[in-house]
């Protein structure tokens, strides 16, 4: 993944401000700053959800955003997976609802479906708790629901806002 020269303005306010940075494959790369100085809104620009003023976002040498070149992809089509800071789980689905829905939106098979779910239950340590909702999960239990519905698609690129604010013992 490569991030060019990145600017995001909200009307005079500029909340990225010229960022640049390659990420190779197998390669963890964190942004680390104080609240309020655009890591989650450099992270938005990267997924599609938000469109930067300037710039270009290049994933595995493709290129997905640039406003000059008026390239915007949607998030759908980036091969991207994404932990929000707030998991952004859905209340009335179950463990395993939330985390395949993915696949299912996709119209996987069924059975593609039931042991990517084994896999990621066992692999998050969320086994016995998949027809639970939310509500009734710890706060890091919810969030590995999150990552586990990220990790669903098997995407190029994970993006993950305030990874360690949840984190069971």
């Amino acid at each position: 993944m490569k991030v060019s020269s990145l600017v995001k303005r909200f009307g005079t306010f500029t909340a990225v401000d010229d960022v640049s940075f390659a990420v190779h494959e197998n390669e963890f790369f964190s942004l680390l700053g104080p609240s309020g100085c655009g890591k989650t809104t450099t992270l938005r620009c990267i997924s599609g959800l938000e469109q930067p003023t300037e710039g270009d976002i290049y994933i595995s040498g493709q290129l997905v955003t640039s406003p000059e070149k008026n390239v915007m992809v949607p998030p759908e089509r980036r091969g991207i997976g994404m932990v929000f800071q707030n998991y952004a789980v859905w209340p009335h689905m179950t463990v395993e609802q939330n985390m395949s829905y993915p696949l299912r939106l996709a119209k996987k098979p069924k059975e593609k479906i039931n042991r990517k779910m084994v896999y990621l239950l066992d692999l998050l340590e969320l086994q016995g708790l998949e027809k639970r909702f939310p509500s009734e999960l710890s706060g890091g239990q919810q969030q590995r629901v999150a990552l586990g519905r990220a990790l669903s698609t098997d995407p190029e690129v994970m993006l993950l806002d305030e990874p360690l604010s949840n984190l069971d013992a």
